[in-house]
């Protein structure tokens, strides 16, 4: 048991040494841009790996990490509503005239073909399947991040027909995002999962995303003073939180859902003041958070493989293996995704 905890614990660490590898202070002003994003995706990717580790594999240390997994899927939404937002403020006319074509290509062609790769081993496999719909089906993030993209592209649309305020267009989806995540939650009252409550919890990612491009400023200047003691007081807030979700989630709406949701929110804010003094970057990291969607589409078909091939490996050399694997896959996929949805956009 000692062995397969540690060997899940050493891809953590070597996670934690390529983010730090190359990096180097800076004044201390804080930056959301591509580079910092993309390491904050990379990361993420890594851990909600371990979120789907099956039962039959888990250890201490991996169930510890799992515990981080939603957190990492509000980031993933977090990136995703900022990202949106910042290109259409950049240039609203030409965002919105591709935006479709754009989306779609980027967010449903990597599933093709991870999907093709899924078809081929459980062809192999002889598994009993339907080709049509496995190859149509589409994970539960996609679906949120579409849902997110028709709302932005209607509230966009209403802006240009009625002449609406970006402001009044960013109340607009917070409101109709957070409406969305109460309304899953409270219509799924026997649902095990968050997934299964279409990602009620994580979705306000999308809330906190918007938030941070609108509140840009301010959030900087804020993070800019006094930045030991708020760092710090964050710090205690999140694990005095986390112990309080651990002894209150079985308690409806406050601990299962708000406290959560708030839980998430200060971890991440914790985060961002970390890592605000350094600027992060290197041939390692910046290949993760390249590959981080295939790397989130890829990851549960691989341990499906693994493990029909290594049914009898420990649970440590399972997580190592797993991850491997993914990630080999992973960087294929992009290589093609990406050549395929250049052609598309183009």
């Amino acid at each position: 048991m000692t062995y397969d905890i540690l060997l899940t614990i050493v891809p953590m660490v070597a996670l934690l040494v390529a983010v730090l590898w190359k990096s180097s202070s800076n004044d201390g002003s804080f930056s959301f841009d591509k580079n910092f994003t993309g390491v904050l995706k990379g990361v993420s990717a890594i851990i909600v790996v371990f979120v789907h580790v099956p039962e039959a594999y888990h250890n201490l240390g991996q169930r510890l990490i799992m515990c981080f997994g939603f957190v990492a899927v509000t980031v993933f939404f977090m990136i995703s509503a900022y990202g949106m937002l910042f290109s259409v403020n950049k240039n609203e006319e030409k965002y919105l005239s591709h935006f479709w074509r754009n989306r779609l290509a980027s967010l449903l062609i990597p599933c093709l073909l991870i999907h093709l790769v899924g078809i081929v081993f459980k062809t192999i496999q002889g598994r009993d399947f339907s080709v049509i719909h496995y190859l149509i089906s589409l994970p539960g993030y996609v679906w949120v991040l579409l849902q997110y993209c028709l709302l932005f592209f209607v509230v966009m649309l209403c802006r240009q027909k009625f002449r609406l305020s970006f402001r009044l267009c960013h109340v607009l989806m917070v409101l109709a995002i957070t409406g969305s995540s109460l309304y899953l939650y409270l219509s799924s009252p026997d649902a095990e999962n968050s997934s299964q409550m279409g990602w009620c919890y994580e979705r306000m990612g999308l809330v906190w995303g918007t938030l941070l491009f609108v509140f840009f400023p301010r959030v900087a200047n804020f993070m800019r003073q006094r930045w030991v003691a708020k760092t710090a007081v964050l710090g205690l807030l999140s694990l005095a939180l986390g112990v309080a979700y651990v002894l209150n989630k079985h308690i409806w709406f406050y601990g299962e859902y708000l406290l959560k949701i708030v839980l998430g929110f200060v971890i991440i804010s914790f985060v961002l003041f970390l890592a605000k003094k350094r600027t992060f970057g290197n041939a390692v990291i910046n290949h993760l958070g390249l590959i981080s969607y295939e790397i989130y589409l890829s990851h549960e078909l691989v341990m499906s493989i693994v493990a029909s091939y290594f049914p009898s490996i420990s649970s440590g050399l399972f997580v190592c293996a797993t991850l491997a694997f993914t990630i080999l896959l992973s960087s294929f996929v992009h290589v093609l995704s990406a050549k395929m949805v250049s052609f598309v956009r183009a």
